[in-house]
Protein backbone atom coordinates (compact mmCIF):
# COMPACT_ATOMS: atom_id res chain seq x y z
CA UNK A 1 0.00 0.00 0.00
CA UNK A 2 2.85 2.42 0.77
CA UNK A 3 4.11 2.12 -2.82
CA UNK A 4 0.61 2.71 -4.19
CA UNK A 5 0.10 5.78 -1.99
CA UNK A 6 3.48 7.30 -2.82
CA UNK A 7 3.10 6.66 -6.55
CA UNK A 8 -0.38 8.17 -6.74
CA UNK A 9 0.49 11.32 -4.78
CA UNK A 10 3.71 11.77 -6.71
CA UNK A 11 1.80 11.45 -9.98
CA UNK A 12 -0.76 14.03 -8.85
CA UNK A 13 1.92 16.44 -7.70
CA UNK A 14 3.91 16.04 -10.90
CA UNK A 15 0.81 16.47 -13.05
CA UNK A 16 0.07 19.78 -11.35
CA UNK A 17 3.69 20.92 -11.56
CA UNK A 18 3.98 20.08 -15.28
CA UNK A 19 5.57 22.82 -17.30
CA UNK A 20 7.82 24.10 -14.50
CA UNK A 21 11.29 25.12 -15.60
CA UNK A 22 14.44 23.54 -14.19
CA UNK A 23 15.12 26.72 -12.19
CA UNK A 24 11.64 26.62 -10.66
CA UNK A 25 12.04 22.96 -9.67
CA UNK A 26 15.15 23.82 -7.65
CA UNK A 27 13.33 26.54 -5.71
CA UNK A 28 10.72 24.68 -3.69
CA UNK A 29 9.60 23.73 -0.20
CA UNK A 30 7.71 20.61 0.83
CA UNK A 31 6.06 19.95 4.18
CA UNK A 32 3.65 17.25 5.24
CA UNK A 33 2.28 15.08 7.96
CA UNK A 34 0.93 11.57 8.23
CA UNK A 35 -1.38 9.98 10.79
CA UNK A 36 -1.77 6.24 10.98
CA UNK A 37 -4.25 4.17 12.93
CA UNK A 38 -4.92 0.45 13.02
CA UNK A 39 -7.91 -1.70 13.89
CA UNK A 40 -8.61 -5.42 14.10
CA UNK A 41 -11.52 -7.09 12.33
CA UNK A 42 -13.73 -8.63 15.03
CA UNK A 43 -16.42 -9.94 12.70
CA UNK A 44 -17.69 -9.48 9.17
CA UNK A 45 -21.09 -10.07 7.60
CA UNK A 46 -20.41 -10.69 3.92
CA UNK A 47 -24.11 -10.37 2.97
CA UNK A 48 -24.72 -6.94 4.56
CA UNK A 49 -21.06 -5.87 4.20
CA UNK A 50 -20.96 -4.77 7.87
CA UNK A 51 -17.48 -5.00 9.41
CA UNK A 52 -17.02 -4.75 13.18
CA UNK A 53 -13.62 -3.24 14.03
CA UNK A 54 -11.80 -3.03 17.36
CA UNK A 55 -9.78 0.20 17.44
CA UNK A 56 -6.39 0.51 19.13
CA UNK A 57 -8.06 2.01 22.23
CA UNK A 58 -10.32 -1.06 22.54
CA UNK A 59 -13.50 0.63 21.34
CA UNK A 60 -15.71 -1.07 18.78
CA UNK A 61 -16.91 0.48 15.55
CA UNK A 62 -19.08 -0.90 12.76
CA UNK A 63 -18.45 0.26 9.22
CA UNK A 64 -20.46 -0.56 6.12
CA UNK A 65 -18.24 -1.36 3.17
CA UNK A 66 -19.65 -0.29 -0.18
CA UNK A 67 -19.76 -2.41 -3.33
CA UNK A 68 -16.79 -0.49 -4.78
CA UNK A 69 -14.54 -2.39 -2.34
CA UNK A 70 -13.66 -5.57 -4.11
CA UNK A 71 -12.17 -8.69 -2.54
CA UNK A 72 -14.19 -8.29 0.69
CA UNK A 73 -14.74 -12.06 0.78
CA UNK A 74 -11.02 -12.42 1.56
CA UNK A 75 -11.29 -10.48 4.84
CA UNK A 76 -11.52 -12.61 8.00
CA UNK A 77 -11.84 -12.00 11.73
CA UNK A 78 -8.41 -11.22 13.16
CA UNK A 79 -7.18 -9.38 10.06
CA UNK A 80 -5.66 -5.95 10.69
CA UNK A 81 -6.85 -2.79 8.93
CA UNK A 82 -4.45 0.11 8.47
CA UNK A 83 -5.76 3.63 7.86
CA UNK A 84 -3.23 6.24 6.71
CA UNK A 85 -4.10 9.93 6.36
CA UNK A 86 -1.61 12.27 4.66
CA UNK A 87 -1.59 16.04 4.24
CA UNK A 88 1.09 17.99 2.43
CA UNK A 89 1.93 21.33 0.90
CA UNK A 90 4.40 21.97 -1.91
CA UNK A 91 5.41 25.55 -2.72
CA UNK A 92 7.56 26.21 -5.78
CA UNK A 93 8.37 29.07 -8.07
CA UNK A 94 5.99 29.09 -11.02
CA UNK A 95 7.30 29.02 -14.57
CA UNK A 96 8.48 32.49 -15.56
CA UNK A 97 6.58 32.30 -18.86
CA UNK A 98 3.26 32.12 -16.97
CA UNK A 99 2.31 28.84 -18.62
CA UNK A 100 -0.27 26.58 -17.09
CA UNK A 101 -3.54 27.43 -15.39
CA UNK A 102 -3.64 29.58 -12.24
CA UNK A 103 -5.74 26.90 -10.50
CA UNK A 104 -5.60 23.16 -11.19
CA UNK A 105 -6.97 20.10 -9.46
CA UNK A 106 -6.27 16.39 -9.76
CA UNK A 107 -8.25 13.62 -8.08
CA UNK A 108 -6.63 10.21 -7.73
CA UNK A 109 -7.89 6.79 -6.71
CA UNK A 110 -6.44 3.35 -6.58
CA UNK A 111 -7.43 -0.09 -5.36
CA UNK A 112 -5.96 -3.53 -4.97
CA UNK A 113 -6.01 -5.86 -7.96
CA UNK A 114 -8.71 -8.52 -8.14
CA UNK A 115 -7.90 -11.46 -5.86
CA UNK A 116 -5.78 -9.59 -3.31
CA UNK A 117 -6.79 -8.35 0.11
CA UNK A 118 -8.74 -5.07 -0.07
CA UNK A 119 -6.71 -1.86 -0.25
CA UNK A 120 -7.54 1.52 -1.63
CA UNK A 121 -6.57 5.14 -1.87
CA UNK A 122 -8.44 8.37 -2.43
CA UNK A 123 -6.44 11.56 -2.86
CA UNK A 124 -6.64 15.07 -4.15
CA UNK A 125 -4.13 17.69 -5.19
CA UNK A 126 -5.10 21.34 -5.60
CA UNK A 127 -2.64 23.87 -7.01
CA UNK A 128 -3.12 27.63 -6.80
CA UNK A 129 -0.72 30.16 -8.33
CA UNK A 130 -0.28 33.14 -6.00
CA UNK A 131 1.74 36.34 -6.27
CA UNK A 132 4.19 36.77 -3.42
CA UNK A 133 3.99 40.21 -1.77
CA UNK A 134 6.19 40.09 1.33
CA UNK A 135 7.57 38.05 4.20
CA UNK A 136 8.17 39.39 7.74
CA UNK A 137 11.10 37.51 9.33
CA UNK A 138 10.11 38.64 12.82
CA UNK A 139 6.44 37.59 12.77
CA UNK A 140 6.96 34.76 10.21
CA UNK A 141 3.97 36.16 8.28
CA UNK A 142 3.79 35.86 4.50
CA UNK A 143 1.54 38.09 2.39
CA UNK A 144 0.31 37.04 -1.06
CA UNK A 145 -2.35 37.76 -3.67
CA UNK A 146 -4.71 35.06 -4.96
CA UNK A 147 -5.56 34.70 -8.68
CA UNK A 148 -8.84 36.58 -8.19
CA UNK A 149 -7.02 39.62 -6.75
CA UNK A 150 -7.75 39.13 -3.03
CA UNK A 151 -4.76 39.68 -0.74
CA UNK A 152 -4.20 37.37 2.21
CA UNK A 153 -1.54 36.60 4.77
CA UNK A 154 -0.70 33.76 7.11
CA UNK A 155 1.94 32.75 9.62
CA UNK A 156 4.40 30.10 8.39
CA UNK A 157 5.00 27.53 11.13
CA UNK A 158 7.77 25.41 9.59
CA UNK A 159 11.37 26.38 9.00
CA UNK A 160 11.16 24.85 5.52
CA UNK A 161 8.40 27.24 4.45
CA UNK A 162 9.97 30.19 6.30
CA UNK A 163 13.27 29.66 4.47
CA UNK A 164 11.43 29.37 1.15
CA UNK A 165 9.51 32.63 1.73
CA UNK A 166 12.67 34.42 2.86
CA UNK A 167 14.23 33.70 -0.55
CA UNK A 168 11.38 35.22 -2.55
CA UNK A 169 11.02 38.75 -3.86
CA UNK A 170 7.86 40.82 -4.30
CA UNK A 171 6.06 39.88 -7.51
CA UNK A 172 7.34 36.29 -7.67
CA UNK A 173 4.71 33.83 -8.83
CA UNK A 174 4.47 30.76 -6.60
CA UNK A 175 2.56 27.54 -7.23
CA UNK A 176 1.19 26.23 -3.94
CA UNK A 177 -0.08 22.65 -4.10
CA UNK A 178 -2.15 21.12 -1.32
CA UNK A 179 -2.14 17.31 -1.19
CA UNK A 180 -4.42 15.10 0.90
CA UNK A 181 -5.10 11.40 0.85
CA UNK A 182 -6.66 8.55 2.75
CA UNK A 183 -5.38 5.01 2.25
CA UNK A 184 -6.80 1.80 3.69
CA UNK A 185 -5.22 -1.65 3.58
CA UNK A 186 -6.12 -5.02 5.08
CA UNK A 187 -3.32 -7.26 6.33
CA UNK A 188 -3.86 -10.91 7.22
CA UNK A 189 -3.91 -11.95 10.86
CA UNK A 190 -0.52 -13.00 12.17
Amino acid sequence: MRKLLTAVLLAAGLALAAGASADAKEKQAIVGTQVETKATVESIDQDTRHVLLRNEDGSLQTIVVGPEVRNLAQVKAGDRVLFRFRLGVVAQLAPTDGSGPEVAQADVTGKAPQGQLPAGLVGQALRVRVTFNSYDHKTKKVSYTLPGGASESLVLHTKTMQDFAAGLKAGDKVNVTFLRSVAVAVMPAA
